[in-house]
């Protein structure tokens, strides 16, 4: 016992002395490398009176790190250690004021790449552009009287310290409270595991990982840029050389992919949800026109490591990486479709580190010169707007392959429809009475609930651009979401021991629809047919490419048949999500 205390004691005195001698240190570094989890913690409060617990964990690892720094710059007992911190930390910090000021961005991928690659002429314009602006002018204002404050503490160091820390019980506080921080977020330092030892995109890009200190962003954003270019002018290469396929229909035709966000299928009326979310669904199901399936699941929860395994011709279940295979909406464009893709997550700032590896993908130069005949040049505030912008500018030729991403219901809920016309459903409405419930709790899933509705509003509209032509619509979300469903968690938090059933009902199963025209209903019955027996079927969305060919009727050497959702040759494969995870094995426990 003795021998245990001992011990303790001697923790104890190591630990505590760096927070006491070099307090102010710790504090400015904490917050110069904190300045996007305290936006979004302040954002959080302020619209919904609570945070997601993912903002908290990235807050308790910048604590972490800013003790760890601070503990070196005791120890080390060289100022200019502590100046090399400092340089470090204002750098980080500088930079993310004037990318939010000028740009309205964080860091992440898409700045590091342009920053690597930027030669002496492209970075004297870029001064001259941009920082010599009223906002580049107030950011370097800004920064300036940063360093300002921080000499000034420095200079009075010991004075603050007497003032705000004299008293035992106050800096013993402080200590317990720094140190059981600081435990939470090293536990959480297994992300730099993740960033360093994987090979991929897709295991770096799971999740949302929007609110991550500015050192951690730095360092993921550094390895996203060298891992994702490699992975895509791979399959760019490949998919340049790929082989044009011929359509057997003489007809017209429009083949629609809509693509949604975090649609939480269990909200959905036509999926059962008892709150009239799907109207417009539910009418087009009624009249024998859409047609839901039942057992379709993502293979990630996060939209990047989605949508490049949805696009690509690639099959998770036989290990086929997204990279070595061909990106199929060019085999369509070699087909002689018109492809359009309106995308309204184009140059999304809020999943920072996450976009770049996506967008860098979808409007790779090389790629967009083979693949599109059009696409959007700026996104919107609310889908329909997307919608009303591809209306103004679309260009129809006999056949059409149109793809749009949507907004849907990524967080926060509330800011993605019209409130007024949209604002369907109040707290009073929802029936979620868990005893972790609070009525800010009920209208977060309103607001939800007021999205999906919003949504429904949104893909008929694409319908009613189609609806009296040969036209076929496939609708699926990219992944699930949670909103106090079964736990007091939103968002795509990792499931708890015990929870896995219900992490994977909620974030990885999707609502997914085929929609076809009365005409395309008469001039394909089989086709109909064969949807309607394949309601039923397991199917993981990264095998979508087959099913639009055979809705195409493109006959591809790329087609797999025992791959197409709808096709008599289908063959159920293992569905593995998140790299690791067997969902039907879990399911069936």
């Amino acid at each position: 016992m003795s021998e245990i205390k001992h011990f303790f004691n001697k923790a104890i005195s190591l630990l505590t002395p760096p927070i006491k001698n070099e307090f102010p240190f710790l504090v400015l570094f904490f917050l110069l490398i904190s300045l996007s989890p305290i936006k979004y913690l302040i954002g959080g409060l302020i619209s919904a009176g609570h945070m997601d617990p993912i903002v908290y964990i990235h807050m308790c690892r910048a604590i972490a790190i800013s003790y760890l720094l601070t503990c070196i710059v005791y120890y080390s007992h060289n100022k200019w250690v502590k100046v090399l911190f400092y340089a470090l930390g204002c750098t980080l910090f500088g930079v993310n004021v004037f990318l939010w000021l000028v740009f309205h961005k964080i860091i992440d991928p898409s700045i590091v790449n342009p920053i690597i690659e930027t030669n002496k002429q492209e970075a004297s314009e870029f001064f001259q552009t941009f920082l010599l602006n009223k906002k580049g002018i107030i950011s370097v204002t800004i920064i300036c009287f940063t360093i300002i404050v921080i000499c000034f503490i420095e200079r009075h160091k010991k004075q603050l310290r007497s003032k705000f820390l004299s008293h035992r019980l106050l800096y013993k506080t402080v200590d317990i409270v720094v140190i059981l921080l600081s435990v939470v977020g090293i536990c959480n330092f297994r992300i730099y595991k993740s960033i360093f030892s994987t090979s991929t995109t897709d295991q770096m890009g799971i999740g949302d990982p929007m609110p991550y200190d500015s050192f951690t962003a730095s360092l993921f954003s550094i390895q996203s840029v060298r891992l994702a270019k490699n992975e895509i002018q791979n399959t760019v290469l490949l998919t340049e050389k790929c082989k044009p396929g011929y359509i057997e229909n003489k007809d017209s035709l429009n083949i629609i992919l809509i693509i949604g966000e975090s649609y939480i299928k269990k909200h959905a009326a036509i999926y059962g949800y008892y709150l009239p979310t799907t109207p417009n669904m539910t009418k087009e199901m009624n009249s024998g026109n859409l047609f839901p399936f039942n057992n379709v699941i993502a293979p990630y929860a996060g939209t990047s490591a989605v949508i490049r395994n949805v696009l690509e011709c690639n099959s998770i279940a036989l290990g086929e990486s997204w990279y070595k295979t061909i990106y199929f909406p060019t085999i369509l464009r070699k087909s002689m479709f018109n492809v359009s893709f309106w995308d309204n997550q184009r140059d999304d700032f809020t999943k920072g580190v996450d976009t770049y590896t996506l967008d860098a993908l979808l409007y790779n130069q090389q790629l967009s010169h083979v693949t599109y005949n059009a696409t959007n040049k700026k996104s919107f505030k609310y889908d329909d707007e997307l919608i009303k912008d591809y209306e103004s500018k679309k260009s129809l030729a006999k056949y059409n392959f149109h793809i749009f991403h949507l907004w849907g219901q990524h967080v926060d809920a509330s800011e993605r429809y019209p409130h007024g016309q949209f604002s369907r459903f109040s707290a009073k409405d929802i029936r979620n009475n868990a005893p972790y419930m609070t009525e800010s709790k009920k209208q977060d899933i309103a607001n939800y609930d007021n999205a999906t509705y919003y949504n429904d509003y949104v893909v008929n509209h694409i319908i009613n651009l189609y609806r009296n032509k040969n036209t076929v619509v496939v609708y699926f979300s990219d992944h699930g979401e949670e909103i106090y469903d079964y736990r007091d968690s939103k968002g795509r938090v990792e499931a708890a021991a015990g929870q896995e059933k219900n992490w994977l009902k909620y974030q990885f199963e999707v609502p997914f629809v085929i929609w076809c025209s009365d005409k395309y209903k008469a001039l394909h019955p089989d086709i109909v047919r064969r949807i309607k027996a394949s309601l039923q079927r397991p199917f993981m969305t990264d095998n979508t490419c087959h099913l639009l060919f055979d809705l195409a009727g493109l006959k591809t050497i790329y087609y797999r048949p025992e791959r197409d959702l709808i096709s008599p040759k289908f063959k159920p494969s293992k569905r593995i999500v998140n790299n690791n995870t067997d969902f039907d094995a879990v399911m069936r426990k």
